[in-house]
């Protein structure tokens, strides 16, 4: 990684760092370095922290969203669409165990958003509708959606539609989507 500016290189020192034998798929293929990899999570974790002060969520629910763009891609099998990517990667965190000694309240709503952040969002409410703190899995679910989208300038240019961003602030954050990429490689 290049050398970040102080105040980036803080709040990157802030995060918890992706384990590169996360990223491992089934077929042994090491994926830490592909598009869904180490760098493009720590992006997402970094749009997620961003987004969630701008959002204004408690501090809790801004942990959560990070955790749960820590986790979001760990469970991969390919870098083409795959829909059921996140429940595969809900269930890595489970088998890898990294959600022990955190508060099962914070893991059932970051394993929320890993789980559908690559589905359909009327899903995503609906299944929210049982959790304990619906509200609090809905907005960590968004900001989780947002902060990938956003990634997507990793693709090219017109890869990112930001009409999909579901959250106004989200929509003013393209420049620092390219700056993020250029920054985090």
């Amino acid at each position: 990684m290049a050398p970040l500016p102080s105040s980036l290189a803080a709040l990157v020192s802030s995060l918890p760092e992706p384990d590169p034998l996360w990223f491992v798929r089934p077929s042994g293929e090491d994926a830490a370095r592909t598009i869904h990899g180490v760098s493009h999570t720590v992006r997402v974790m970094i749009h997620a922290a961003e987004i969630a002060v701008t959002e204004r969520v408690s501090d809790r629910e801004r942990e959560t969203a990070v955790l749960a763009a820590l986790w979001h891609d760990i469970g991969r099998t390919h870098d083409g669409v795959d829909y059921y990517h996140g429940a595969k990667s809900a269930g890595k965190v489970v088998g890898l165990g990294l959600h022990a000694g955190l508060p099962p309240d914070q893991v059932e709503v970051a394993l929320h958003a890993v789980t559908h952040h690559s589905g359909d969002e009327g899903h995503a409410e609906r299944a929210a509708s049982w959790l304990a703190d619906r509200d609090a899995a809905h907005r960590v679910f968004l900001i989780l959606k947002d902060a990938d989208g956003l990634d997507r300038v990793r693709l090219g240019d017109g890869d990112l539609d930001v009409s999909y961003l579901r959250l106004r602030g989200s929509r003013s954050r393209v420049e620092r989507a390219w700056e993020l990429l250029r920054l985090v490689t």
